[in-house]
């Protein structure tokens, strides 16, 4: 099914062109969400909400650029709104941790992770990672998501993001930059002393 069928086909909420929509898509959102939310279920539960807004906001699809790059600009628009909705929720629950005090000798709340080799060292790094590019500009993120995990070109990244080539290129920069910064104090064993 060409885009323009598959267009077409939505629009008028043929059955046929939705059901090749989740077929064609779903591990592609699904995928793409998940590198944004980092946890897996969200990403299914949010990758039901985008295919609903797809269908529902499809006449307002224009075809100044592919069906694939509308389709990105979706996932990574709703993406950054769960984002930004489970950081509020995280800010009052660190208010709330801020007021709390324990006793608990196993409590590793706000320990630097560890150096030694242990079972869980991977998942560790893992989520070290992770929470670095988190902590990148909502910019930087995107483009360095979409490049490095989606492997999308600066061009395609550049229509996803509304934004120019050069653009796209200083901002998959900087992202690197500052993730470089992070993950050498992370990985101390390898920088210079």
């Amino acid at each position: 099914m060409t885009d323009r069928e598959l267009i077409e086909g939505l629009s008028g909420r043929d059955r046929t062109a939705i059901n090749y929509l989740v077929s064609t898509y779903q591990k592609k959102v699904i995928k793409t969400a998940y590198y944004f939310i980092g946890n897996l279920e969200d990403a299914e539960d949010l990758s039901q909400d985008i295919f609903l807004e797809i269908i529902k906001s499809i006449d307002n699809f224009r075809a100044t650029s592919s069906f694939s790059t509308w389709l990105y600009r979706i996932i990574v628009n709703r993406s950054i709104n769960v984002i930004r909705k489970n950081s509020r929720r995280k800010i009052f629950e660190n208010i709330g941790h801020l007021f709390q005090t324990t006793n608990d000798p196993d409590d590793n709340t706000g320990k630097e992770p560890s150096v030694y080799c242990d079972p869980l060292e991977e998942t560790e790094t893992r989520e070290f990672l992770n929470n670095a590019i988190n902590k990148l500009s909502e910019n930087q993120r995107i483009a360095f998501v979409l490049n490095k995990y989606e492997e999308l070109s600066y061009k395609e990244i550049a229509d996803i993001m509304n934004l120019s080539i050069s653009s796209v290129e200083s901002l998959i920069h900087r992202a690197k930059i500052n993730l470089q910064k992070r993950l050498v104090s992370y990985f101390s064993q390898y920088s210079i002393k």
